[in-house]
């Protein structure tokens, strides 16, 4: 491994050194580390909003970790055609060449990891999360007064045994507040605003429950296909890649009590940051699965090519009701649905009300492409009759404020950085939701569930929910 240098004197990063008279080595910033900063996700999602916090990261030194680039000039420019301004963040940042098994890496690091605290941030396959934490293990156990704290990507493990076995290697290191789990979908503004949607309109809060609500559609729907990760996918399929994470999150949000929102008090936000955790777990415990019939698998044409495996049988789609055992929620289907390669790529939650009409009334809160919130509700038409039709009430950030919210991972770096761990899932959540699919999937091979072919971007979300499939689709 080799250390490249270039990088800036600590006391002059941001104008921040406190000593009369110009920079003193002695003045002790914060260390932000990322692995597998030369990767897909580092450069085109996480660089590009580490570059638009530039304001928040006076305090920090930058130290990235990959294996791709020779040298720093290098890997500047290369970083530098994801964000226009990126010199903010050059200035503070010194690149690390080498692979996260290099037995030297602690040696190389180790001058790097010093002051007020140290946050790590693994961008890696999750294949390299074991040895990472040994170096990890190994350097803390010398310097176990400097606090740490540590951030990694999902899949949490393949399964509620594998999770366990992470989680005990990372608290070998990390206390449990001090680990932060990313789901980058929580950091959409949308998603955000449900939660502010719910604890500060209550009237809204009231009628999110089976008195009002005839069911609940949840949707993560993608135009693109597995693409370079084949290998990664014939592992996964959507089950473990988006069903485990994205949509039970989204499911628990839209179904738990949400608590009054925290002011500035620190202990109070922390409160509020317990409330929602325990209620997210404890809702997951309540969750009853469907009957087989009742769980359609898919997968695109071409996929078996795409992955090289002629007699693969994992699914790229999933659509399935999961049930909440409460007084609040028994009886109303949560219909979950996410595919790969269908007709457009769209998110949202969608609550369909109780209605008198052909027509229901519903609140949608779509996630992607567009963020905006849709009431659809029924007044009365021009004329003298009293006749009705349905028309859209329609919320959207950029019409409303004139602006656009920010990206999710700014979001998600902006909370790990200040430990706001609202947006993050905690073990406890992770724990129940693999149980949940461990449950599923055992399900699905005693029934002897296979998916059917579709065509690549011929199927909507609105099809699959309501049951329109033509028979093509269905062979």
């Amino acid at each position: 491994m080799v250390l490249l240098h270039g990088f800036p004197h600590q006391g002059e990063i941001g104008g921040r050194c406190p000593c009369p008279g110009g920079p003193c080595a002695s003045w002790i910033m914060k260390t932000l580390v990322f692995f597998g900063a030369t990767g897909h996700l580092f450069s085109r999602k996480i660089f590009p909003a580490l570059a638009s916090l530039k304001e928040e990261l006076q305090d920090f030194s930058i130290v990235t970790v990959g294996r791709r680039f020779a040298t720093q000039s290098e890997y500047q420019r290369f970083l530098g055609a994801f964000h226009p301004n990126p010199e903010a963040v050059f200035r503070r940042m010194v690149y690390c060449r080498g692979d996260a098994r290099d037995q030297d890496l602690l040696a190389q690091l180790a001058p790097h990891l010093k002051g007020d605290a140290v946050f790590f941030y693994l961008a890696t396959l999750p294949s390299v999360y074991p040895v990472i934490l040994e170096h990890l293990h190994t350097w803390h156990r010398d310097n176990p007064e400097v606090p740490i704290s540590i951030a990694l990507e999902k899949p949490f493990g393949h399964d509620e045994a594998s999770f366990l076995e992470l989680e005990k290697n990372l608290r070998q290191v990390f206390a449990e507040e001090n680990i932060f789990y990313v789901d980058h979908y929580l950091g959409k503004s949308t998603v955000l605003s449900l939660i502010i949607l719910k604890a500060e309109n209550r009237f809204m809060e009231k009628l999110l429950s089976r008195e009002y609500l005839r069911e609940v559609r949840i949707a993560v729907c993608e135009e693109e296909g597995v693409e370079e990760r084949g290998a990664f996918y014939e592992e996964t399929g959507a089950i473990k890649d988006i069903l485990q994470n994205h949509l039970l999150q989204l499911l628990t949000l839209l179904a738990i009590d949400i608590p009054p929102l925290c002011e500035e008090d620190k202990r109070e936000c922390q409160h509020f940051q317990e409330e929602v955790a325990q209620a997210k777990s404890r809702l997951l415990q309540e969750v009853r699965l469907p009957e087989p019939a009742e769980i359609l698998l898919g997968q695109y044409e071409g996929y078996r090519e795409e992955v090289r495996n002629p007699h693969s049988v994992t699914e790229t789609l999933i659509r399935l009701p999961l049930f909440i055992e409460n007084p609040r929620w028994h009886g109303v289907p949560f219909r979950l649905l996410t595919g790969k390669k269908m007709a457009e790529k769209r998110s949202f939650v969608e609550a369909i009300f109780h209605s008198v009409t052909p027509l229901p009334n519903r609140l949608r809160i779509e996630i992607q492409p567009e963020e905006r919130i849709d009431l659809f509700v029924n007044v009365k038409t021009p004329g003298m009759d009293l006749s009705s039709a349905m028309v859209q009430l329609n919320f959207s950030y950029f019409g409303t404020f004139g602006a656009k919210s920010p990206e999710a991972y700014q979001k998600i770096l902006h909370d790990f950085l200040h430990h706001d761990r609202t947006l993050f899932p905690d073990s406890s959540f992770i724990r129940h939701s693999w149980r949940i699919i461990d449950q599923l999937l055992r399900k699905i091979r005693e029934s002897q569930l296979t998916p059917f072919s579709y065509p690549p971007h011929t199927l909507n979300a609105e099809a699959l929910f309501t049951g329109n499939l033509n028979e093509r689709n269905l062979e």
